[in-house]
């Protein structure tokens, strides 16, 4: 007999310690687990809330965010003007695939506007993010 029974476990720590898991075990369906993570992504983010910094002062991630916030404070960028900021920050290679994740995450946060323009997608950083930093 085979057993199609799956775990799924999402755990994630913010900033001031709070610990947050979410366990599934059993005959989970996928249709679940979408509305837990549908139901996580439309939850309403204030600016102030610690939970937006999940990745903390010391990730890749928020260094990342602190770079563009410095050096693309007003105007627009690519992927590619990112990516070499960033390496040149970090003094290391890194893949673009990996500043497209990041860049991703800031737009999914409402951190970040991105629009389609004959060079590609071009990034800004939304106002209200500009004025509170």
């Amino acid at each position: 007999m085979i057993n199609n029974s799956r775990k799924v476990k999402i755990e994630f720590q913010n900033p001031n310690g709070k610990k947050i898991k979410i366990e599934f075990s059993g005959n989970t369906t996928g249709q679940e687990i979408q509305r837990i993570y549908d139901f996580l992504c439309e939850a309403p983010i204030s600016q102030n809330d610690p939970i937006l910094d999940i990745e903390g002062k010391d990730t890749k991630f928020q260094k990342f965010f602190d770079i563009i916030h410095k050096q693309f404070p007003i105007g627009e960028f690519t992927s590619s003007d990112a990516l070499l900021i960033t390496q040149e920050a970090f003094g290391e290679q890194l893949k673009h695939a990996l500043i497209s994740t990041y860049l991703m995450r800031l737009v999914d946060r409402g951190q970040l506007n991105r629009k389609w323009s004959s060079a590609g997608w071009v990034y800004s950083l939304v106002k209200s993010t500009i004025i509170e930093q």
